[in-house]
C-alpha cells in the first residue's frame, strides 16, 4: 500500500545539517511523503532559508514555527497533530536518508500489524562504513545495553530484522494510531529517553519494536549540539539523562520489577556522580546528575499518576515483555563503553 508517511524533523538553529537531510529525503524512492518542519524558535533565518532554497518543493514541506525551543519531545507531538500520514517517521536534523530507507521501513508495518515502532539501521554520516546505533536493550540496572558499539565497523553483523526494546528518534518510523493510543511523547522529558518511553509504552499496549536493517540512515552524532555552547549539552546530557532514565523506569516498570531495579539504578547515577566529581573534576556534571534525581522527588506525585494510567491499561506483564527486550549486561562493560546516558 502506498500511504502517505508523514516524516517530522525538529530543528533548532541547525539549517546547515536541516538542508542536506531534505535533499536526501527528496531523493528518496518512496513518493508519497510530507515533510513537516517543527522549528523551536530558531534564530538562524531556518524558516526564511527553506522557503527560498526549497521554494519548489514547497507542496511537501509543513514549516512549524514554535516560536522559541521547547526542545524535541514537545516539538515532536505538536508536529504529529498535523501530520495526515498513517505513519509517522522521525528523523533528527544532522541526518541523511537513503534512497530506500522509506520504503523498507513502511514494507515492515505492511506485513505485520502487530510492529508499533521500527528502528533504522543508523550509521555515522562521516563514517558511514561504522554503526552509530541499531536499537538496544534493557539490563538488569534500568539502563539501555546497546546492540550495536559506537563506531564498530559494518561487516553485515546486524544485517538481519530483529525485536528489539527501544529505537532512537535519529532515525525512527510509528504508527500514528499507536502514537495517538499512548499519548505520544511526555512532554516532561525536554530531550533524551523520550523515545524510549514511547517505545516502551507501545510495548505495554501490545505492539512490538523492530529494529530494519534496510532501512539505512546515516547520523551526525548529536551534530546539532556541536551548534550549542558545551555548558549546555553538558546540562542537556546529565540532568535530563539522569532526570529521565529514573522517570521512565519509575513509570514503565511492574511494581516488584521497579522494587528491585530502581534502587539499583540510583546507586549507579550516585556512584557516577561522585566518579565525576572525583575522578574527572565535572563539578558541574556530578551536580546535574544529582540534580536529576531530586527532580524526580519534586515531581513524584505527577509521576505517580502517569504510572496509574499507564499500569491500569497496560496489556503486556513484565514476565512476558523481558523474554523480548531483556539483556543482562555486566555493570563493569556498561561502564567501559562509556554510555550510561542514550545520546
Amino acid at each position: 500500500m502506498n500511504s502517505l508517511v508523514s516524516i517530522i524533523i525538529v530543528n533548532y538553529n541547525g539549517y546547515s545539517l536541516l538542508k542536506n537531510c531534505l535533499n536526501s529525503i527528496l531523493k528518496n524512492s518512496y513518493k508519497n511523503y510530507e515533510i513537516i518542519i517543527a522549528d523551536n524558535g530558531s534564530t538562524d533565518g531556518t524558516i526564511e532559508k527553506i522557503k527560498f532554497e526549497f521554494k519548489s518543493n514547497l507542496s511537501k514541506i509543513k514549516i512549524l514555527d514554535l516560536k522559541k525551543n521547547f526542545g524535541p519531545a514537545f516539538a515532536r507531538n505538536r508536529g504529529v497533530k498535523i501530520a495526515k500520514g498513517k505513519i509517522i517517521s522521525f528523523l533528527d536534523n544532522d541526518t541523511e536518508v537513503d534512497i530506500n530507507w522509506l520504503k523498507a521501513a513502511k514494507s515492515e508495518f505492511d506485513k505485520d500489524k502487530k510492529i508499533g515502532c521500527i528502528q533504522s539501521k543508523l550509521l555515522l554520516l562521516n563514517e558511514k562504513n561504522k554503526f552509530d546505533y541499531t536499537g538496544d536493550y534493557l539490563n538488569q540496572f534500568g539502563l539501555l545495553s546497546h546492540r550495536a558499539t559506537y563506531k564498530d565497523i559494518d561487516v553485515g553483523q546486524y544485517d538481519k530484522k530483529a525485536v528489539v526494546f527501544a529505537a532512537k528518534s535519529a532515525g525512527m518510523f510509528i504508527r500514528k494510531d499507536v502514537f495517538k493510543l499512548i499519548s505520544g511523547f511526555d512532554n516532561d522529558y525536554f530531550i533524551y529517553m523520550e523515545e524510549t518511553d514511547l517505545c516502551w509504552r507501545s510495548w505495554l499496549k501490545g505492539f512490538k519494536t523492530v529494529y530494519c536493517p534496510n532501512s539505512i540512515v546515516y547520523h551526525g552524532f548529536s551534530g546539532s549540539f556541536k551548534l550549542l555552547n558545551f555548558n549546555f549539552a553538558n546540562y542537556n546530557l546529565y540532568f535530563h539523562g539522569t532526570k529521565n532514565y529514573i522517570l521512565t523506569i519509575l513509570k514503565n516498570l511492574s511494581l516488584p520489577k521497579l522494587i528491585i531495579i530502581l534502587p539499583k539504578q540510583i546507586s549507579i547515577f550516585i556512584l557516577y556522580s561522585i566518579y565525576l566529581l572525583f575522578i574527572k573534576f565535572k563539578v558541574k556534571g556530578s551536580f546535574y546528575i544529582i540534580l536529576g534525581i531530586i527532580w524526580n522527588i519534586k515531581n513524584i506525585k505527577k509521576t505517580l499518576l502517569k504510572r496509574r494510567t499507564i499500569q491500569k491499561n497496560r496489556v503486556l506483564t513484565d514476565k512476558k515483555l523481558f523474554t523480548y527486550i531483556y539483556k543482562k549486561e555486566s555493570i563493569i562493560n556498561k561502564i567501559n563503553k562509556s554510555i550510561l546516558l542514550k545520546v
